[in-house]
């Protein structure tokens, strides 16, 4: 007995179902409704929190306050994941003389869980002289009520030195 070739139409059929599916409007639902203006005060809060641990020289307590699955991206040079390699990371940019940080929150943008922050940074010696100036993109992820940052990334604004 012959059997007939299998129809190309059910599997394309199914595969417009999942897709349907996947587009239904209760995933719209979820989306939660936030207020980007109170969403920048709370990282601007987090970010003077942030700037004590840097002023205390609290490698520790900044490494800590990152999310557990964090990564670190600064300029020329490797991503650093975990909070025990930021902390390390941490101690080796204290370890040059920063004393003091200024951190500017520029815009916010968030969906409840996580959000994203643009910004710029000053870091200053114990002299008040400026060291490091860099504009940042964070992204916070909501940790126990707590916004933690999940991914942080830098460059710097200040010129390369000039080639001897």
């Amino acid at each position: 007995m012959k059997t007939k070739p299998a129809s190309p139409v059910l599997p394309l059929f199914a595969s417009l179902l999942l897709f349907a599916a996947g587009c239904s409007s209760p995933a719209k639902e979820s989306a939660v409704t936030v207020d980007n203006a109170t969403l920048k005060k709370e990282i601007e809060a987090s970010n003077i929190e942030f700037a004590g641990f840097i002023a205390k020289g609290d490698s520790v307590g900044m490494a800590n306050f990152y999310a557990e699955d964090a990564k670190l991206m600064f300029s020329n040079a490797p991503a650093i994941v975990g909070r025990k390699n930021i902390q390390t990371a941490i101690h080796n940019v204290l370890s040059f003389g920063i004393a003091k940080a200024e951190f500017t929150t520029i815009d916010v943008w968030g969906t409840g869980d996580f959000v994203s922050e643009e910004g710029q940074a000053s870091l200053f010696d114990k002299a008040g002289t400026q060291v490091i100036k860099d504009k940042y993109i964070v992204l916070w992820k909501k940790e126990a009520g707590k916004w933690r940052p999940f991914r942080d990334i830098t460059n710097s604004d200040l010129p390369l030195p000039a080639a001897k």
